[in-house]
């Protein structure tokens, strides 16, 4: 008995030992970069073949570090197959029962038949019982119990299969306490190693989101103008002062655009690149990190930065359009939070400079939309306007004068506004100086009214909106059924929305004409209605409503509903609220 209690003890120690030894070298794998990503909560086919492999190894290194008992193998092998099983499912557990098994059965001896079995059913039921985890990472104490019966098993397999019957329950009477403990035991500490790293990279993970958001808080409104030297310099000082490192650059494809800290000496704006890694990165469109002063390349030998990361800022369709870089001036010294603020904020400000890109592309075709409208002043309309100014001339000199200034209102608005928006007041003051010049030519037959509530008229829409519209009206309304026409135009504000309309008792128009007017293309005819619908798309994206309802011999209405807090306002909130989408993504 006495040395039977011995040889325990001996074992204990023996297993422990090489227990303290995977886990050590478990705990310092996690932490590399590589066998992080295996770590994720991702589980892809490929990853879970990788994953088996991995743990698969970790059973082989069991069985190595075991104790030679009695012409069998005293080791901690399951702790690899059931972890594997248990963090990756079945495929994982598996697999590295697999590996783990038919490797002890090349090794040979007695038991080498059980054992193999062992591994291989321990590790897929594992696997098995991976779907009924409550938490993400299988819960380690739960990890030990399942072990511990798994274990079990195991001997119970090697006295049932194993020859001779008294020489295998003589082994397992040795081995059974050390190899149930110290295996249920090493899987639970398996398991939790694999669970701080994960809630490690979570820790990591928020602080970075926090970091990334308090920064590009401040960026948003700078970044807006575009990428030049200045908003570079602005954005580079902004982050280098809300974080603790050494030096902050951001350059395009060819120079530098702004650095600040460590090295600005010789990191000047306006010269081209001093790093190697700077134009590595350019030219490949990767990450390059930098570990040492030989790494980072700098041409100038003096320079004080000794590790860094350079991180591409690509646009959409991939293109790299500059770098953002971050140094400190000791070796060795960029962490894994820094590497993930550097990516963070790279996206981030790759994301802030296309958004504004995409505003400049609108606005150049707003401007270009708003000067094919005012480029349609009908010379149809300047020859009638022209020719009954003239006759109120004659016939009534103040009415005809009269008509000549409100011209000159249409004419100044159409050939000089540049300006996109403008007052409701003044839109209507425009529509009325137009109904004006109309209702001289047409006399009794044109009856125009206005409904425009008192608390809306200092509201910002687009110019030109409604003269397109009622230039309809006036055009297609009359016909040799129709003597006299009303035009309607009214804007009040619900819930809102501002709403435009403009309506009118002429002809009125058939329902497939409607979808075709609707049905904008290079090819359509309605060139002032595709202009005004194209505008508001561009300035108020899906927040717009465009509405034309018609009767045939009853009349026709258009409504426009826009976001009553004006356009100006409602694109920020838009690039604001795409840049905080784009963050919570990453």
């Amino acid at each position: 008995m006495p040395h039977l209690e011995i040889a325990h003890f001996k074992l204990y120690v023996s297993l422990l030992q090489s227990l303290s030894l995977i886990i050590t070298v478990a705990f310092l794998l996690v932490q590399t970069p590589v066998t992080r990503v295996l770590f994720n909560i991702e589980k892809s086919f490929r990853k879970q073949i990788y994953l088996g492999l991995f743990f698969g190894i970790v059973s082989i290194a069991g069985t190595y570090l075991g104790e030679p008992v009695g012409g069998a193998i005293a080791n901690i092998r399951d702790i690899g197959a059931i972890s594997g099983g248990l963090f990756g499912g079945p495929l994982v557990g598996l697999i590295a029962g697999l590996i783990g098994g038919i490797h002890r059965y090349t090794l040979g001896g007695f038991t080498a038949l059980p054992c193999m079995l062992a591994t291989i059913t321990n590790g897929f039921a594992a696997g098995l019982l991976y779907k009924y985890r409550n938490e993400e990472i299988f819960n380690p104490s739960r990890g030990m119990l399942f072990a511990l019966a798994a274990e079990s098993y195991h001997m119970l397999l090697v006295i049932v299969l194993a020859k001779p019957y008294s020489k295998a329950l003589q082994l397992v009477n040795i081995i059974s306490g050390p190899m149930i403990l110290i295996n249920a035991v090493g899987v639970g500490l398996f398991l939790l190693v694999i669970k701080a790293s994960y809630k490690e990279k979570e820790f990591l993970s928020a602080l970075t989101a926090e970091k990334v958001l308090e920064i590009t808080e401040k960026t948003l409104p700078v970044l807006s103008k575009g990428l030049t030297y200045e908003t570079a310099g602005i954005t580079a000082k902004i982050i280098l002062k809300n974080t603790n490192l050494d030096a902050v650059g951001i350059t395009d494809t060819q120079k530098i655009l702004a650095f600040c800290g460590a090295g600005e000496d010789h990191h000047k704006p306006g010269d081209k690149f001093h790093t190697a890694a700077t134009k590595e990165a350019v030219k490949k469109g990767e990450i390059v990190m930098m570990y040492t002063k030989d790494q980072i390349g700098c041409s100038e030998k003096k320079c004080p930065l000794e590790s860094g990361i350079v991180v591409p800022m690509k646009s959409s369709d991939g293109e790299v359009f500059g770098v953002l870089k971050l140094y400190r001036t000791k070796p060795y010294s960029m962490s894994l939070l820094d590497m993930e603020i550097a990516k963070g904020l790279a996206d981030i400000l790759s994301t802030q400079i296309q958004l504004n890109r995409i505003e400049k592309e609108k606005k150049l075709r707003m401007v270009s939309q708003l000067r094919a409208l005012q480029a349609r002043i009908n010379p149809h309309f300047l020859f009638n306007a022209l020719n009954t100014i003239r006759y109120m001339v004659r016939k009534n000199p103040e009415e005809g004068y009269d008509l000549l200034f409100k011209l000159s209102v249409i004419l100044r608005e159409t050939l000089e506004r540049s300006d996109n928006f403008v007052k409701l007041s003044e839109e209507i003051d425009f529509v009325k100086a137009y109904l004006a010049i109309e209702k001289a030519r047409f006399g009794e037959r044109l009856e125009t009214v206005f409904n425009i509530d008192e608390d809306v008229k200092e509201i910002d829409i687009p110019s030109l909106i409604l003269q397109p519209i009622v230039e309809n009206s006036v055009k297609h309304g009359f016909s040799p059924s129709v003597k006299k026409l009303k035009i309607e135009v009214s804007a009040y504000a619900r819930f809102g929305v501002l709403y435009l309309g403009v309506s009118d008792t002429g002809k009125g128009i058939k329902k497939e004409k409607i979808a075709e007017i609707l049905n904008f293309n290079e090819h359509s005819r309605s060139v002032g209605i595709r202009n005004v619908c194209e505008r508001l798309e561009n300035l108020y994206g899906d927040k717009f409503q465009f509405k034309i309802t018609s009767k045939p011999g009853k009349g026709t209405k258009v409504t426009i509903g826009i976001p009553y807090e004006g356009a100006r306002k409602w694109l920020l909130e838009r690039l604001s609220l795409t840049t905080k989408s784009r963050q919570e993504k990453k």
